[in-house]
């Protein structure tokens, strides 16, 4: 099915925010579980590169991540991470590192008052495609 929005809640929404703000100056990464676009869970994954112009997740937290969302009978709806300096497209190493063409990518970055905006992104053999965000 091929989704035509990221839906997410305003709770959720917190929940990934907060996340990205608690790792400034870092970048911030996690999954989102979920189906059809509809978020469902919010796993904060632990950024094991501890840099602010990358991520890598913690491997063990990833597969935790992975499992859980799996076990809840979801999906891999969206990998989310921050770009603390924008801008929220993806980067090339995002296009080089997207492993998961199933996925979305939720890219984020403070606007110029300092508040968090996400845009999501498909990305399949190279070429990426924007996929709307509704924060409901």
């Amino acid at each position: 099915m091929r989704v035509v929005s990221l839906r997410l809640t305003a709770s959720q929404w917190r929940l990934i925010t907060e996340h990205l703000t608690r790792e400034l100056p870092n970048e911030a990464c996690g999954l989102l579980g979920g189906c059809a676009g509809v978020v469902e869970q919010v796993i904060a994954v632990e950024n094991a590169a501890r840099s602010p112009v990358r991520y890598r997740m913690d491997p063990a937290r990833q597969l935790e991540a992975m499992l859980a969302i799996e076990a809840a009978g979801l999906e891999l709806t969206a990998i989310y991470h921050s770009h603390p300096h924008g801008p929220a497209t993806p980067s090339l190493t995002d296009i080089a590192e997207a492993y998961y063409p199933d996925s979305l990518y939720l890219i984020c970055s403070p606007d110029a008052h300092g508040q968090w905006r996400g845009r999501a992104f498909r990305i399949v053999n190279g070429q990426v495609s924007e996929t709307p965000v509704v924060v409901e």
